[in-house]
C-alpha cells in the first residue's frame, strides 16, 4: 500500500472511533461527569487557574485538559460532545504520530499494522471518547518518548520535544508525566549503551524549556493554595493513590495483563511473537518499545489502586511490538495466533449468548443488543479458524469485522448502556433543575454522581446517615432530593415524598 493510501485509512479508522455519535450519550459517571462539570464552572467563574468542582476547589489533575476542554466549550458549547472532542482529537494525532513515527524506522506496511491495531482496539474505543485525561497523557508520554528515541538514534535537536511533551505531560497528569518518559529512557540507554550513554538524555537548554512549559502553573497554584495544595495533589492524589486503595479501586497483581488482553484484542493474540523478536533480532526500536511496555505494566503492577486506564500510555508501544508479531512468517506462530483468536471469539459469543437470560433475572432486560454481538463474534472466530487452517493473513478482514463490531457498539449498546446507568439521573437532573431557584441545593442521598452536576446546573449537598439529613433539611430546608431506592427509609419523617423511581434511583421532592 501506497504511504498516502495507508495515512488515509489510518485517519479515517481513527475518525470513525473517536468521533462517530461522539456527543450522542449522555456524560457517564464518575469521570466524565467530574471533568466536564469542573470545566463548565472553569467557564462559568472566568478562573482558569483552580479547578472547582460543585463550588470546591478540585486538585485531583493538573490543569491542562481543563484548559482544552474550556476552549472546546467555547467552539463546540458546554455539551457531551465539547467535553469529549478534546480526548478524540488527542486519539487522532496518536494515530498519526505513531504511524509516522514508525514509518521513518521501518516501512509503510509495519506502520499502518501499528496504527491500525491501536486504533481499532477496545482501549482506543474508550479513552478517545471519554472526557478524562487519558488519552491526552499517552499522546504527550508517547510524542515525548518518540522525539527521544529520535534524538539518540541521530537528529539531536528531538530532544527538545523530548522534555517539552514530558512537560506537558506533567500539566496533564502530574509526576509521572516526568517518570514515564525519563525512566523508559534511562532503562533503554542503559540496556543498549551502558550507563555512559545516559548523558544523552540530558540537556540544560531543554531542561529550561521543560521549566518554562510545565512549572508556571504549579508555582502560582502553589503560591495561591499552599501547603494544601501540596497535600492534596501530591501526597494524596500521588503517593496516596499508589500505595492505598482509592475510591475501592483494587486489583491483583496480573491485573493488567487481563486487561491489556481485553483491551487490545484481537490484536493481542500477535504481542507474544514481537515480544519473541525483542530478543531474536536484537532491533533497538523493538527493545525500546519493550522498555516501555514493561516498565509502566509492572510500575501499576505494584500499585495499590488499580484501573484499566492506568496502563493506557503502554499501548502504543504494545502496537508497535503487536505490528513486528503481525509480520511473523513462522507458520506454527501464525497458527498459534490465529487459533487464539477463534477460540477467544467463540468463547465471546457464547458469553453474549447466556449472558441475557442471567442479566434478565436481575432486572436487566435491555440486551436486545447481545445477538447481534454474538453473531459478529462468531463470524470473528470463524475468520480465525479459518486462517489458522490456510495460514494466511486476514487481517483486513478482521479490521472490517472490528469495526463492525465498534460501530455496532456506538449505534446499540453504547446508548443501551448510558440508558440504563445514566438515564435516571439525567431526567432527575432536569426536572431538579426547573424546581430549585436561586442558590437551592439538590441533596443526593449517599450517592455521589457528578452528573447531577452538570445537567442540573445546581450545587449539590452530599449526606450521608439519616440523622444528617435530617439535620440538614432542618437547617437548609432544600425541596428535592435524589437517593437510590434501597436507601428511601432514611427520608423517614423528613417531609419528602417520592416523584418518580427508575434504574434503582429515586427522585423525591419536599413540598
Amino acid at each position: 500500500m501506497k504511504k498516502s493510501s495507508a495515512v488515509f485509512l489510518v485517519l479515517a479508522v481513527a475518525l470513525l472511533v473517536s468521533t462517530f455519535r461522539l456527543g450522542s450519550v449522555t456524560l457517564f459517571d464518575v469521570d466524565e461527569a467530574v471533568f466536564a462539570e469542573a470545566t463548565k464552572e472553569m467557564v462559568q467563574s472566568g478562573d482558569y487557574i483552580t479547578p472547582t468542582y460543585n463550588g470546591e476547589v478540585r486538585y485531583d489533575k493538573p490543569i491542562f485538559f481543563y484548559w482544552l476542554m474550556a476552549l472546546s466549550y467555547k467552539i463546540f458549547g458546554i455539551n457531551e460532545f465539547g467535553a469529549r472532542f478534546p480526548s478524540a482529537l488527542a486519539g487522532i494525532l496518536l494515530a498519526a504520530a505513531l504511524f509516522f513515527f514508525v514509518r521513518h524506522f521501518y516501512d509503510t506496511r509495519k506502520a499502518l499494522y501499528s496504527a491500525l491495531s491501536m486504533t481499532a482496539s477496545l482501549y482506543f474505543f474508550v479513552y478517545s471518547r471519554a472526557s478524562v485525561t487519558d488519552m491526552l497523557l499517552t499522546l504527550f508520554i508517547s510524542l515525548s518518548l518518540f522525539s527521544f528515541y529520535i534524538s539518540v538514534k541521530g537528529h539531536s535537536r528531538f530532544i527538545y520535544g523530548f522534555y517539552v511533551f514530558s512537560a506537558l505531560a506533567f500539566l496533564t497528569k502530574g509526576l509521572i508525566g516526568i517518570l514515564f518518559p525519563l525512566a523508559v529512557a534511562f532503562i533503554f540507554l542503559a540496556i543498549t549503551e551502558g550507563l555512559g550513554g545516559l548523558k544523552k538524555a540530558f540537556s540544560l537548554k531543554a531542561l529550561l524549556l521543560f521549566i518554562i512549559v510545565g512549572v508556571p502553573w504549579y508555582a502560582v497554584e502553589f503560591a495561591v493554595r499552599g501547603d494544601e495544595f501540596f497535600q492534596q495533589f501530591f501526597v494524596k492524589h500521588h503517593f496516596k493513590r499508589y500505595t492505598d486503595v482509592i475510591s475501592g479501586h483494587k486489583g491483583p497483581f496480573y491485573y493488567y495483563i487481563a486487561a491489556l488482553a481485553a483491551g487490545l484484542f484481537p490484536w493481542i493474540a500477535f504481542l507474544p511473537s514481537g515480544i519473541r523478536k525483542i530478543f531474536g533480532n536484537k532491533d533497538s526500536l523493538l527493545i525500546f518499545a519493550g522498555v516501555w511496555v514493561a516498565f509502566i505494566v509492572i510500575f501499576f503492577s505494584f500499585a495499590t489502586t488499580k484501573l484499566p486506564d492506568y496502563v493506557l500510555s503502554a499501548i502504543p508501544a504494545a502496537a508497535i511490538l503487536i505490528a513486528s508479531g503481525m509480520m511473523e512468517q513462522n507458520i506454527r506462530w501464525k497458527r498459534f495466533e490465529w487459533s487464539f483468536i477463534a477460540l477467544v471469539s467463540f468463547l465471546i459469543c457464547i458469553a453474549f449468548v447466556v449472558l441475557p437470560s442471567y442479566l434478565e433475572k436481575m432486572g436487566i432486560t435491555d440486551t436486545g443488543w447481545m445477538l447481534p454481538a454474538a453473531a459478529v463474534a462468531l463470524v470473528m472466530a470463524v475468520v480465525g479458524l479459518y486462517t489458522t487452517i490456510s495460514a494466511k493473513s486476514s487481517y483486513g478482514v478482521m479490521l472490517c469485522i472490528v469495526l463492525i463490531f465498534f460501530t455496532f457498539l456506538m449505534i446499540k449498546a453504547y446508548p443501551m448502556a448510558n440508558q440504563r446507568l445514566q438515564g435516571a439521573l439525567y431526567r432527575f437532573s432536569l426536572y431538579a433543575k426547573e424546581k430549585v431557584h436561586g442558590d437551592g441545593r439538590i441533596i443526593t442521598y449517599g450517592i455521589n454522581m457528578p452528573s447531577i452536576v452538570f445537567y442540573s446546573d445546581r450545587k449539590v449537598a452530599v449526606v450521608r446517615g439519616s440523622e444528617a439529613l435530617r439535620a440538614y433539611v432542618r437547617e437548609h430546608g432544600e425541596t428535592i432530593a435524589i437517593a437510590k431506592v434501597k436507601d428511601l427509609e432514611a427520608f423517614g419523617g423528613t417531609g419528602f415524598t417520592v416523584v418518580d423511581k427508575e434504574n434503582g434511583y429515586a427522585l423525591l421532592e419536599r413540598k
